[in-house]
């Protein structure tokens, strides 16, 4: 028989963030989370000290998967800005990076240490979008302009096209780009 694989910290982590996108903060506790991975709450306890340590935790792993990662690959990525700008929209509508944001925003709402992280992750965010328009020649104004049309739209967009298919969803944001890179 087939050992069983042990959870991880991010194990954990995928699932309280579901968790928190379809049930709100107020829907992630210990022992909902601990049913759902068919595991015992000592898995948790291995993992986290509390449902505090937990709910830290799932800021930095959103700030880290949803923001981090997609700058890393971007500054892997050899060309120009546009080419810079379309690798990191693909990467996040094709990896859903975007999914967590309005369960991140209610949140925010309600707890300080989520909105102080919510705005440092969104000024992240712009800052870097602005960058790539700054790389492909835009002064300063235009490329703060550009860019945060650009970031407001990938963190905004799998809410307003939900109905649409990815492939679709793709063939906007490029052509979104290209719009804006004239």
């Amino acid at each position: 028989m087939p050992r069983k694989k042990s959870l991880t910290k991010d194990d954990w982590l995928r699932a309280a963030m579901e968790m928190l996108r379809t049930r709100g903060i107020g829907g992630v506790r210990v022992l909902p989370l601990a049913k759902k991975l068919r595991v015992s709450r000592g898995s948790f306890y291995w993992h986290f000290e509390d449902l505090q340590d937990l709910k830290d935790s799932m800021l930095d792993w959103w700030d880290r998967e949803m923001t981090e990662s997609v700058i890393e690959l971007v500054n892997a990525t050899r060309g120009s800005g546009e080419k810079r700008l379309i690798a990191a929209g693909e990467d996040i509508l094709t990896a859903h990076r975007n999914r967590y944001e309005s369960a991140i925003r209610s949140w925010a709402e309600d707890d300080k240490k989520a909105a102080r992280m919510l705005r440092r992750v969104v000024r992240k965010r712009l800052d870097y979008i602005i960058s790539l328009f700054a790389d492909a020649g835009f002064p300063p104004a235009e490329a703060r302009a550009r860019g945060e049309l650009m970031a407001v739209y990938l963190m905004s967009e799998e809410a307003i096209l939900m109905d649409e298919s990815l492939k679709d969803r793709l063939r906007l944001f490029r052509r979104q780009v290209r719009s804006l890179m004239s």
